[in-house]
């Protein structure tokens, strides 16, 4: 009896998976204005929760570590250029890394848009650039679930001297998943495309708590890299969990919620996540309409180029 490949495998399984999601996201688009008032009702509600059990208002954050976060803005978005680059590269396509970088900040913001929003602009994106279609897809979907999964392997080695009850599930199924994952890319990609997939998402996580230390700072509450993990989890849950918009009110919750397995307060952890995501989808938003204006000049350009040599030709 032959063996069916892994890769096959978890192929026939994108296949069932893509089905679901696109009848999900078809009976979500009328639901999507309800849900997005009610779950930017719960960050609101949550952020003013949040300080009123705090000894500080939102006048006394500190502006020197919200500088710094805006500063890190602008590598997150090149990490995320570089993520869609390395998928391209994984489909044998080239993409420039400029490019890649202006269509992650657009998925970024295209997450507050019904499921799945990000997923879509990125697959489109190497759709268009001569990836199939299934590729393309799994590409996205299965290095999405790879972060997650490193992700819940760095927040149960945070969690496993404090508590191995929360720790230890978080490391068993981030470890198996994320190394099937890794395995899976490593037979349709190679070796090398696979290791720096995986270095590439293990950067995202380190750069993700670095932007949280910052948030933490701002709300006069120290923590460190490592200590972060668990609410880097939170964001990326949050933002997976298609409940929401963009996990909108969703990642903050879980942070409150992680925070109970830690010394940090539920409040500051909210807010934490909160000030994090409002920096990413400005800087993102900022990009997106810097490129706007960029191409509608140039196009404007190239239009009085060619009136000005149609008018010389007349004459």
């Amino acid at each position: 009896m032959t063996a069916i490949p892994l890769s096959q495998r978890l192929d026939e399984c994108l296949v069932s998976l893509l089905d679901r999601l696109a009848v999900l996201a078809r009976s979500r688009r009328r639901w999507r204005i309800p849900l997005l008032l009610v779950t930017g009702g719960l960050f609101f509600a949550g952020a003013y929760w949040a300080f009123s059990t705090l000894p500080i208002s939102p006048t006394q954050l500190r502006v020197t570590p919200l500088l710094i976060l805006a500063g890190l803005i602008l590598p997150s978005l090149v990490y995320g250029g570089i993520g869609l680059w390395l998928l391209a590269r994984s489909a044998g396509l080239s993409m420039p890394v400029g490019r890649a970088t202006v269509i992650s900040a657009y998925a970024y913001l295209a997450e507050m848009l019904p499921l799945p929003g990000g997923a879509v602009v990125r697959a489109a994106a190497l759709i268009q650039a001569g990836s199939a279609p299934r590729r393309s897809s799994a590409l996205v979907i299965f290095t999405a679930i790879l972060w997650i999964s490193l992700a819940m392997f760095a927040a149960g080695l945070t969690l496993l001297p404090v508590s191995a009850r929360f720790a230890m599930p978080l490391l068993s199924i981030g470890g198996l998943v994320g190394g099937a994952i890794f395995l899976w890319l490593w037979s349709i990609a190679g070796a090398a495309i696979a290791l720096q997939t995986l270095a590439h998402r293990i950067a995202g996580i380190l750069l993700t708590a670095l932007r949280l230390t910052f948030a933490f700072a701002a709300l006069h509450m120290p923590i460190g890299v490592l200590q972060a993990f668990p609410f880097v989890l939170a964001i990326l849950l949050g933002s997976a969990s298609s409940v929401a918009p963009a996990g909108l009110g969703i990642s903050e919750s879980l942070a409150a919620l992680a925070a109970t397995a830690s010394d940090y307060p539920a409040g500051i952890a909210f807010l934490a996540v909160g000030i994090d995501r409002l920096f990413c989808i400005g800087g993102c938003a900022v990009l997106a309409l810097g490129t706007e204006i960029g191409t509608s000049l140039r196009s404007a350009g190239t239009r009085g180029v060619v009136a000005r040599e149609r008018d010389g030709n007349e004459r």
